[in-house]
């Protein structure tokens, strides 16, 4: 995740701070120390920092046993609306996520129960504020287990309702549902946020986001997980020289309804023109050859290189297609056209 840096490591899994719970914790701290606003003081700077040490356990807890059937965690990053694990894989066993879902509530659910204890036992010993404070703990850690619980995905309920479905239909489909029911209960959350919370309505745009990102992920990790480049690539593809002029190339554009096209220089491939780059070149100059204004940091992709690393590659570098090549010959151009026309017929198929 960008604008996050590491603390520290627990089980060999990075902990990383968001640059804006960086900044919110900061602000509490500033709050409480120079009295801005007399409800915030020292001790509840500390205990909000409490509360969010519960959400790295939380976060521990679903990575205990992600890592207990072989998934591997990246990282656990926090973020001021609570903490996210970075998992390599998502487990397509609905058992196995129906534990390690459950595992983070009930993490929340044990801390509140021990505190608790640990309030009775003292209660003699404390002080008022003390006493305060520590059933305040208790109660945001209650309230953090039962609305983890919500069937809001992909929130741990929402990720409990999807094994839920997944033992009786396809896993595809139970994303689906679970990501619909999720997406409801975000625009739901929103309007209660409107009248009541603010925080309630980023924590909506977050499920409305994160449920609609997730469903995607699985439609494209089911759906092409298994297909190469060369299933898709078109391999009757229409290079153009570097002496070709930006005007002649913007013609070829429009009559041909292709945004970009590979340069090649004597069999060798030196570069790739799109429309953006064209589009920034002024009317009165566009006599000028392509090779001025094509991009020479070439993205290129492999036959066998799989569909999914291939779309990951093109939203990362947010380009539109890349051309194929085998032992340094072009074979090939694939686009993100390709592969969205691909996945779209494939999940017609599932309807």
């Amino acid at each position: 995740m960008k604008y996050s840096f590491k603390i520290f490591s627990v089980f060999g899994i990075p902990i990383e701070l968001h640059i804006s719970f960086l900044a919110l914790i900061l602000l509490i701290y500033i709050i409480a120390l120079f009295n801005f606003v007399s409800s915030i003081n020292l001790l509840t700077a500390v205990l909000i920092t409490l509360v969010f040490a519960t959400v790295v356990l939380h976060e521990l807890s679903h990575s205990y046993f992600a890592r207990r059937y072989g998934i591997k965690i990246e990282r656990i990053v926090l973020l001021p609306i609570g903490g996210v694990s970075e998992m390599e894989e998502l487990p397509k066993d609905p058992a196995q996520e129906l534990r390690i879902s459950l595992a983070g509530p009930v993490a929340n659910l044990v801390i509140a129960a021990i505190s608790f204890v640990i309030l009775i036992i003292l209660r003699p010993y404390l002080s008022i504020v003390l006493l305060g404070a520590l059933y305040y703990f208790i109660v945001v850690n209650l309230l953090l287990g039962l609305f983890n619980l919500l069937p809001a995905f992909p929130m741990d309920g929402g990720r409990i309702l999807r094994a839920f479905l997944a033992e009786r239909m396809s896993f595809i489909k139970a994303t689906k549902q679970a990501a619909t029911i999720g997406k409801q209960f975000a625009i739901v959350m929103a309007i209660v946020g409107v009248f009541f919370n603010f925080l309630l309505i980023l924590i909506a745009i977050f499920v409305y986001v994160g449920a609609d990102s997730e469903y995607k992920s699985v439609v494209v990790s089911t759906l092409l997980g298994d297909d190469m480049v060369k299933d898709i690539m078109t391999t009757d593809v229409h290079t153009l020289s570097p002496e070709n002029t930006i005007q002649d190339t913007l013609r070829t554009m429009f009559s041909e309804k292709h945004m970009g096209y590979p340069v090649m220089d004597n069999g060798t491939l030196v570069g790739i023109i799109t429309f953006e780059d064209i589009s920034k070149v002024p009317e009165d100059e566009r006599d000028k050859p392509i090779g001025n204004v094509m991009s020479t940091e070439l993205i290129t992709s492999d036959p066998k290189e799989g569909l999914v690393q291939t779309i990951e590659k093109l939203n990362k570098k947010r380009i539109g297609r890349v051309p194929v090549l085998k032992d340094g010959k072009l074979v090939g151009i694939v686009s993100k056209t390709d592969i969205t026309n691909t996945l779209q017929k494939r999940e017609l198929k599932l309807d």
